[in-house]
């Protein structure tokens, strides 16, 4: 998202901040910045072609009610006690949220270990076990109703649209209750908290959506697991993770047992869900080479492999 110079004073004028430090942070779609002051914000700018503002607000009062019962997570503003979506343009809006304290964990410092994974895993168990007690005003999406599953697939190898479509079957034959289903994250990978001295803090809520628990836990199995680029050790780690997370999990959610069985099949998923989304919104004319071979290495396991480590996990 290219977003000029007036619209980043209009959101200072908008928070009323006496800095005019503001910076570009990041986003998938380079949509976050921070106000750097004495006590920092962080704005996620969106455009209403693209996300609905009762989306957004879903998205708003599922953190809020995560905050209210004890979730550390990126609280959002209310901006002069008016509201927490503010108008820039016809299509663009903004939400600003504390800055929160902490740093992403470097995979390759002493914190990144199975005391961390514990605490990776109790955090999204409290979240689903908080996501069956939860009667929002605003509801959050259904998996189903992305755009990703309503797009054209034309551009993919048929092996990798059947694979796809096989997927997606699997899934819709699934029967959701509510100790396997209900509100997720949807992208809880180490770039998505914050962790300060044992701190750790939940953010980047945009995926959250009704889904199988199973699939949050896989996708934090698989990006973490990610990390590690010998495919031996790979799996070793795999391993390792998912007891620790497990662990974790299990305290704060005690339905494991229900859950866990279809976990291998949404790790294979994610694999091929993170390749279809690259394709379908990544402008391909801008890659480098290095993102290039990185989309193609995922092809080809994809199309090469029945299951993304090649062992089970449960």
């Amino acid at each position: 998202m290219i977003v000029g110079g007036s619209i980043l004073n209009q959101i200072l004028d908008t928070v009323g901040s006496d800095s005019q430090d503001i910076h570009l942070l990041g986003g998938y779609f380079d949509n976050v910045y921070e106000i750097r002051s004495e006590k920092s914000i962080v704005v996620k700018i969106f455009n209403s072609e693209v996300d609905q503002e009762e989306l957004i607000l879903s998205e708003i009062e599922w953190t809020r009610y995560l905050h209210e019962h004890g979730i550390n997570v990126a609280i959002p503003i209310l901006i002069k006690e008016e509201s927490y979506i503010h108008r820039l343009s016809d299509n663009l809006f903004f939400v600003a949220y504390e800055k929160v304290k902490g740093t992403h964990v470097d995979i390759q410092s002493e914190v990144w270990n199975e005391e961390l994974f514990n605490q990776w895993g109790r955090a999204m168990g409290n979240m689903h076990a908080l996501s069956k007690l939860s009667k929002s005003k605003y509801k959050r999406p259904e998996w189903h109703e992305h755009k990703i599953y309503h797009m054209d697939m034309s551009q993919f190898d048929p092996f990798i649209r059947e694979k796809w479509e096989n997927c997606l079957e699997v899934i819709k034959s699934m029967t959701p209750n509510n100790d396997t289903y209900g509100v997720i994250h949807g992208d809880l990978h180490h770039h998505n908290f914050l962790y300060d001295t044992d701190k750790f803090t939940v953010i980047n809520f945009g995926d959250s959506e009704c889904h199988w628990y199973a699939y949050d836990i896989a996708i934090a199995i698989y990006h973490a697991s990610q990390t590690v680029k010998d495919m031996d050790k790979r799996k070793r780690f795999a391993n390792i993770f998912f007891k620790s997370f497990m662990d974790g999990y299990s305290v704060e959610n005690s339905d494991v047992n229900k859950i866990v069985k279809e976990i291998d099949f949404f790790i294979h998923f994610r694999h091929l869900y993170s390749f279809v989304y690259h394709n379908q919104f990544l402008d391909r004319t801008n890659l480098n080479e290095k993102q290039r071979q990185y989309l193609e290495d995922m092809r080809r396991t994809i199309i090469n492999q029945d299951s993304y480590f090649g062992i089970a996990l449960v």
